[in-house]
């Protein structure tokens, strides 16, 4: 895999054809002899298409004694159009071949660059970075992830599967259970998260009657404040958010019951842990 994303990324364009491999290098307007003659190139022991140069494959014509085999009809018609295509290339001795790094706007080749280049076309996960870039534990961290993929099992995903669950939430109760009323919506949650922001100036931010979604209040309140602050504000969320979680734990399976001033104590206790262990939590 990785070898063949190299062979797509890279291209070449050809000069005196002494730093350029003839057979697998992509070198002829792009492409490769393997695009161009896949039967031909079958007959290439692989030593020596990873030896041969472009220099060396056109002289007197040295490519053709690189062929081992019988040519069939496809393989004898793609090695008279390779002819054509190479008695009509011509080599200059005084310039270098120049090798092209195709995910790099300098066509220079970087570590970076081949990273990003891995994940072109892919789906860009919108809180990875307010997850991981966060200041907080890596089990916090963790579970973010999983309340991002609606992984946690609260009711919600219980009853899905048949199992066992409460029909109501455990700490507020009025509604069913899910990820996003247990950390958002819930009436406890609110006041908990409007109690929480207080210590820093920010209670207007806390999530308002009418908020449905963890992850979209979550994204409203990072494009609310400012790029110093976010980072620590992040922090903060998820300690708030996993503590809701150990808490909804503690009321199913120990028979808890919910208290606002003692989770928001709790939390306070835990931030002051955090900076003692060197996390800088203050969002302010």
């Amino acid at each position: 895999m990785v070898q063949s994303f190299f062979s797509v990324a890279m291209c070449s364009e050809i000069g005196n054809g002494a730093n350029t491999l003839f057979w697998t290098d992509k070198w002829l307007h792009g492409q490769c002899i393997a695009d161009i003659a896949p039967q031909l190139f079958r007959l290439v022991p692989k030593r020596r298409a990873n030896k041969r140069t472009v220099l060396d494959a056109l002289n007197q014509n040295n490519w053709i004694s690189d062929l081992k085999g019988t040519l069939g009809v496809a393989a004898l018609a793609e090695y008279l159009q390779l002819w054509d295509i190479l008695s009509q290339i011509v080599l200059d001795p005084e310039v270098e071949d120049r090798h092209i790094w195709r995910f790099s706007s300098s066509g220079q080749y970087s570590a970076k660059s081949a990273y990003e280049g891995f994940f072109q076309g892919g789906i860009l996960f919108d809180p990875w970075e307010r997850i991981w870039k966060s200041w907080a534990p890596g089990n916090c961290r963790f579970f973010m992830w999983l309340v991002a993929h609606d992984r946690c099992w609260t009711a919600d995903r219980l009853a899905r599967r048949g199992l066992q669950h409460h029909p109501r939430c455990l700490l507020y109760d009025q509604d069913f259970e899910t990820i996003d009323h247990l950390l958002a919506s819930c009436v406890f949650s609110r006041q908990f998260w409007f109690q929480l922001l207080q210590k820093f100036g920010l209670q207007s931010l806390y999530p308002e009657p009418g908020v449905v979604s963890f992850g979209d209040w979550w994204w409203n309140l990072n494009e609310t404040v400012s790029d110093p602050i976010k980072q620590g504000l992040n922090s903060v969320v998820i300690l708030g958010a996993w503590s809701l979680w150990k808490l909804r734990n503690r009321c199913v399976f120990d028979g808890v019951s919910p208290s606002l001033a003692g989770l928001v104590n709790q939390v306070s206790e835990e931030l002051e842990l955090w900076c003692l262990a060197g996390q800088r939590v203050s969002p302010t």
